[in-house]
């Protein structure tokens, strides 16, 4: 017997990939930030003209702040919406004595 779908909600989801994308540039702007501040690496010539660290230089915070903004809505959309979902999936569950087979 084939197992019924039950109700994904789509911000589950979305909250999962945005917040590994906030993980990873939490990361990579600690590490940004740690060795600009390291005396022993500011003076031996870290590679600055990488993409990824001059867009950190330039809009890391802001970006951090969007993320971390996108993560509350997503999070208060996924809470919200939840019940929908999990609704949803219970009407795709088929009952005993319901005459359905499958």
């Amino acid at each position: 017997m084939e197992k019924p779908k039950s109700g994904t909600n789509p911000f589950y989801v979305l909250l999962v990939i945005v917040g590994m994308v906030f993980v990873i540039h939490v990361f990579a702007y600690s590490l940004m930030t740690y060795q600009t501040t390291q005396p022993t690496t500011a003076t031996a010539g870290l590679h600055t003209d990488h993409p990824l660290w001059r867009l950190l230089d330039s809009y890391g915070d802001r970006m951090l702040w969007i993320e971390l903004a996108a993560l509350a809505m997503l999070t208060v959309g996924a809470i919200g919406t939840d019940t929908f979902w999990s609704r949803r999936g219970e009407k795709n569950i088929p009952r005993e004595g319901t005459g359905r087979t499958s």
